[in-house]
């Protein structure tokens, strides 16, 4: 039942190629079992103790020599981000990891949760479903259960922090003793002192799978916890500094850490592909640009409402994206992640069927034609933005040597940045957020949620949003990530 996947050339690198160029990826056929590929890979429990297949998982699990293991940068490293709260975002991260984790079992995919309200942990560590009015999200209680601060994303934030100062990473700004621009949790020096630079990020990993068999074995994450992580390690530090939320905290004293991030992100085993940061909707956020700073990639997605897409560039609280996030980044030499990818979410189908917009945006599916008019309208208008100020257009990715299409080099830009993702009917999406399922592993089987909620999708409809997740994921990446689609 398998189509087996085209092999690469030996010498073939995998890069990123414009869906404007390509013939759409047609999506594998559906398989009732695993590749023979996959079935090699064992599935290691928490118990696993082979220091070359499984790598240290916070504080419960002790850890090992690694000098033996090969390191190098992941090839892929990507930032969701947008200053627009429920546009999908993190159910786009979700879907899109645990994916590329299924389509390529032999690699490692690892998340970073920069978010404040750490939505992306919940669903990885067993689902957004909540036991009760004010209890709190079921993958959120595990993940509380099964970490400490010292190995979640603020131990990490924090180690950053004090580790900066061991080598030359500490230069280009001052920061004054006891005083952290994070707050006052991370002014603390970290029990026994600074950690060695490079910081190990396995120190504060942990694998969902452990928790939630849901997920594909090969991803990891570094999880946050919410109030805990964010709200409770605020107030005054030692040195005095004003008693303000994270969120709020000004200044680049933050780029010391973010360069101390990409060192440890460089020095991740060379089994590990991708990385991915899911961010906060307040884009000016420190977590934000430290994650837009240590990526080579930043996904929009995208709402396609008029006043939504315009506070990317325009916002009155001082988080749009790319005026007051992304390019006083770039123009002060923090900003490394470029646009490789705008989102348009929740878009409506009448159909499965790969289509082109009017105006050349690849599309997995057929919305209407009002939707496509309005996804070219808003996507013309980011063109008129980089016509207006080239510092817009140095924000996207190889724009620089973008060549017209056709004699149209709209058609060219609209081809390479933007694709749409279609609403998940209801039931399906609801069931893969509160129960921590991602689509890729779903099938038509009857699911029930912690609220009653119950029932079954259709084999088509899973299929094809199988599907739509793969595609994204091969542009978002490269053809090695088309694998057959597991069976619904």
């Amino acid at each position: 039942d398998l189509l087996p996947r085209s092999p690469l050339p030996p010498s073939t690198t995998c890069t990123r190629i414009p869906l404007a160029h390509t013939t759409a990826p047609t999506p594998r056929q559906l398989s009732s079992s695993r590749s023979p590929r996959q079935q090699e890979q064992p599935v290691f429990g928490c118990r696993d103790r082979d220091p070359e297949r499984h790598i240290h998982l916070n504080h419960r699990t002790p850890s090992y020599p690694r000098a033996h293991v090969a390191k190098m940068a992941p090839t892929y490293s990507q930032a969701f981000c947008n200053n627009r709260g429920g546009v999908g975002k993190t159910f786009m991260a979700f879907q899109t990891a645990c994916e590329a984790a299924r389509a390529r079992p032999e690699k490692k995919v690892l998340v970073i949760d920069f978010s404040l309200y750490s939505d992306i942990s919940a669903l990885l560590m067993g689902g957004s479903a909540r036991e009760s009015f004010g209890a709190p999200m079921k993958g959120l209680q595990v993940t509380m259960d099964n970490t400490e601060e010292d190995t979640r994303a603020e131990g990490l934030i924090r180690d950053l922090e004090h580790a900066m100062d061991t080598d030359a990473n500490s230069g280009g700004t001052e920061t004054p003793a006891g005083h952290s621009i994070f707050g006052a949790y991370f002014a603390k020096k970290p029990p026994g002192g600074a950690p060695p630079a490079p910081v190990d990020l396995s120190k504060y990993m942990i694998r969902p799978s452990d928790h939630n068999a849901a997920i594909p074995s090969n991803l990891y994450l570094v999880p946050s916890a919410g109030a805990m992580s964010w709200s409770n390690t605020q107030g005054a530090d030692t040195a005095g500094a004003d008693d303000q939320p994270l969120w709020t905290r000004k200044g680049n004293q933050w780029w010391p850490a973010a360069r101390k991030l990409r060192d440890a992100l460089d020095a991740l085993p060379a089994d590990f592909d991708a990385v991915m940061f899911d961010t906060d909707h307040l884009a000016a956020c420190v977590l934000t640009k430290m994650a837009l700073a240590v990526c080579k990639a930043v996904v929009v997605p995208l709402s396609f409402d008029d006043g939504d897409f315009n506070r990317l560039f325009q916002d009155v609280t001082g988080n749009a994206l790319f005026t007051d996030v992304m390019l006083p980044m770039n123009d002060a030499g923090y900003l490394r992640a470029k646009v490789t990818r705008m989102v348009f979410t929740k878009v409506a189908s009448r159909s499965n069927e790969v289509t082109i917009t009017p105006k050349g945006s690849p599309l997995p599916f057929v919305p209407p034609k009002t939707v496509m008019d309005q996804m070219d309208n808003l996507a013309q208008q980011a063109w008129a933005a980089c016509l207006h100020d080239d510092r817009y257009r140095k924000l996207f990715a190889g724009a620089d040597t973008l060549e017209p299409t056709a004699g149209n080099i709209v058609t060219t830009f609209l081809a390479t940045y933007f694709t749409g993702m279609k609403l998940a009917p209801d039931l399906a999406a609801n069931m893969s957020k509160m129960n921590g399922l991602p689509l890729c592993t779903m099938t038509s089987a009857k699911y029930k949620a912690p609220s009653g909620l119950e029932g079954s999708s259709g084999k088509d409809t899973l299929n094809a949003l199988k599907a739509e997740v793969q595609s994204l994921v091969i542009g978002m990446f490269c053809e090695a990530y088309n694998e057959p689609l597991q069976a619904s």
